[in-house]
């Protein structure tokens, strides 16, 4: 069962930026697997059965690193929940992903069926292991018609994700002594307008079906150039920007644009823009599981790599057997009992 697998891979660290180790056992796990072809690049894997033209195929997606974390009963089991770092995020997800992928040893599965681990999901987008292997075997994941990301929803099904961009909104003044405020113009000052117009903003909903997202935008960081006893010549706002999985990336930056010109700002710089995820379900590979399964299914008010798998036109979900709410804790557990139901659910509806 996978919580055997989960225990080993609680024993091994993996705060991000150390996974060579965590990869290493995971690549030889799937290789001692004859009817897998294992691919690596890094510390991150991919792993598929044969591919017949006939059937779909479906990926188990899973990332390996955890975030620098404390944990005093890493390894022990207390009132049915076992311990460690990463234990819900998201290690009990690679344990079910592992166990399916061994599976496939005395199983034949009605899918073809993709098994991807990967490094680095917590750093910049850029060096996201995912994104690294979405670049170098593209071809070969276009192949995948589903994708489930095992991160932890407590067994949910979460659908879409927001998109996010960070941008600095730039107002330029003149620099002065605090003293003679009027020979400078004060950056601060120039930003009152885009502050007011935050300050105002409401979450906004958008429908798909009968799930709603909230798009919101919020000043999250300052910076200016000058001092205790200078006027600034130099304001800027950093505005972090969630929109709904209706929208493109390229939308969000046009809104942007425009909320830019509005308030009156000198400039705007894009510091991070990452897309959204479509809200797959009319998927026939979702439907057909939601039907089975009859999960809850919830809208993902938030940001995750179900995105990357969108923008390849690849439709992907959430569903993971760790708590969200144990996710970066200290002390980090998982229900053994949720583990093993999300090894049942998938390995019934997978073989």
């Amino acid at each position: 069962m996978p919580v055997s697998v989960l225990k080993e891979l609680i024993s091994i660290p993996s705060v991000y930026g150390s996974e060579e180790e965590i990869a290493n056992f995971c690549e030889s796990f799937l290789k001692k697997n004859s009817k897998l072809s294992v691919l690596r690049e890094g510390n991150s894997l991919i792993a598929h059965t044969k591919l017949f033209p006939d059937r779909k195929s479906v990926a188990l997606v899973g990332h390996l690193d955890t975030v620098p974390g404390k944990n005093d009963f890493t390894g022990k089991v207390i009132e049915g929940r076992l311990y460690g770092l990463g234990a819900s995020d998201m290690k009990a997800g690679d344990a079910v992903l592992l166990k399916i992928a061994q599976d496939t040893s005395y199983k034949d599965s009605r899918f073809n069926l993709f098994f991807i681990l990967y490094e680095r999901e917590e750093g910049p987008y850029e060096e996201n292991g995912l994104r690294v292997l979405f670049g170098k075997y593209g071809e070969l994941l276009r192949k995948v018609d589903f994708a489930f990301v095992l991160e932890p929803t407590d067994n949910a099904v979460q659908v879409g994700c927001l998109g996010v961009v960070h941008a600095w909104f730039v107002f330029k003044g003149k620099r002065a002594h605090s003293a003679r405020p009027w020979e400078g113009e004060n950056a601060i000052h120039k930003g009152w307008k885009l502050l007011r117009e935050l300050s105002l903003l409401k979450p906004k909903p958008y429908k798909v079906g009968e799930l709603t997202y909230y798009e919101v935008l919020s000043a999250t960081l300052t910076d200016f150039k000058g001092g205790r006893n200078i006027v600034p010549e130099e304001f800027r706002v950093n505005v972090n920007y969630r929109f709904s999985p209706t929208k493109s990336k390229e939308e969000a930056v046009s809104y942007l644009k425009f909320l830019s010109e509005k308030v009156g700002a000198d400039d705007l710089l894009i510091t991070d823009l990452s897309p959204s995820a479509r809200a797959c379900l009319d998927n026939e590979v979702l439907k057909e599981f939601l039907e089975t399964f009859r999960l809850k299914v919830e809208p993902k008010q938030a940001w995750t790599d179900v995105a990357q798998f969108s923008e390849m036109g690849i439709d992907a979900v959430n569903f993971g057997p760790g708590q969200p709410h144990q996710a970066h804790q200290e002390n980090e557990w998982v229900e053994l009992s949720k583990v093993e139901e999300n090894y049942r659910i998938l390995s019934s509806f997978l073989f």
